[in-house]
């Protein structure tokens, strides 16, 4: 290859420090001819220096970083079958509604009084139940007597459960029925003791309201302590839910009629019930001021006309009289 293709120019460093060898070449009168093999590897070997020069150092490597590893997972903690109470078992859960009557926050118990009827049901709940407070999620402190709940029950064992406790501070429009507890004509309260929870219940009675007694109107003067009435009243605006209607059902002193079948009998406390046909409703009728003698006919399944007195807490029965039952016909035989 001819030393020419390798130019430098000529006030270069390289060029001055090379100058000696190319002297033979471009003054052949002064020098002897340096042997061009020679040359051509001492240009080599400079291509080469200057290439190693111009390449970058490498960058040293991390040893710490490549020693790095992703941080282990704490696997959850197991179920302690020593501390931790058990799972609550997959069992089908039951919707009931009514009021708070009892709470033991001691033995973790709390007993409701069902919507509709006088039943009362206890149940258990513990860290495992799951309290709701208007919506929101809450805890058993929320939980008080006399106030309105929803229970999921399920059976633990052979006991009654609470899983999930749903607690109604607003209660919404609807009706209410028992006895009147007071009345204060300044401010228009009513204070009603509810049939279902016995509790306390405080009601505004509006210049509006309208107060009945058998289809005729009344005034609010006649919702005397003691008095039964059933009331219709509006979503909660301010401090009491405002009244629409009242009906009063029985003031103390008021005869009452009663015809029906006899669902219950109990003459050691003198203690009947009867299916009133009139209203489809059932009242437990005291039969204390009759002789024996005039209960002597009277069972269960029996068809019964009886005149009571409302005594301002209960109905006395002041007479009864058995419809004698029809006798089979040979037809019927």
């Amino acid at each position: 290859m001819p030393i020419q293709q390798f130019a430098f120019p000529r006030h270069s460093p390289y060029f001055q420090r090379l100058w000696p060898l190319f002297r033979g070449e471009l003054h052949p009168k002064d020098r002897k001819p340096m042997s061009r093999l020679l040359q051509l590897s001492m240009l080599l070997a400079l291509g080469a220096s200057m290439n190693a020069q111009s390449q970058p150092a490498p960058v040293p490597s991390n040893s710490n970083e490549a020693a790095k590893t992703a941080p282990a997972t704490t696997a959850p903690a197991s179920h302690d079958p020593l501390l931790d109470l058990p799972t609550l078992p997959k069992k089908k859960v039951s919707l009931i509604g009514g009021t708070v009557a009892k709470l033991d926050p001691i033995q973790n118990q709390v007993t409701v009084q069902t919507f509709g009827s006088k039943q009362k049901m206890r149940m258990g709940f513990d860290v495992r139940t799951r309290f709701f407070r208007d919506g929101q999620t809450s805890n058993q402190r929320e939980l008080k007597p006399g106030q309105r709940v929803y229970v999921d029950t399920m059976l633990d064992g052979t006991k009654i459960f609470a899983k999930t406790i749903w607690i109604e501070t607003q209660a919404p429009a609807g009706d209410a029925r028992g006895q009147v507890m007071s009345y204060d004509p300044q401010d228009g309260t009513l204070t009603l003791r509810d049939e279902l929870s016995a509790q306390p219940n405080k009601f505004h009675v509006a210049p509006t309201t309208v107060v009945r007694q058998e289809k005729e109107t009344r005034s609010v003067a006649d919702l005397k302590p003691g008095s039964l009435v059933s009331l219709t009243f509006g979503a909660q605006g301010g401090d009491h839910r405002t009244v629409s209607e009242i009906n009063v059902l029985a003031q103390p002193g008021s005869s009452f009629s009663f015809f029906g079948k006899v669902t219950y009998v109990d003459l050691s406390r003198r203690l009947i019930a009867i299916a009133n046909q009139p209203d489809s409703k059932t009242y437990d009728i005291y039969l204390e001021a009759l002789p024996m003698s005039a209960l002597r006919d009277v069972r269960q399944g029996s068809e019964v006309g009886i005149s009571a007195v409302f005594d301002g807490s209960r109905y006395v029965a002041r007479s009864i009289e058995v419809v004698p039952s029809t006798p089979l016909t040979p037809a019927d035989r």
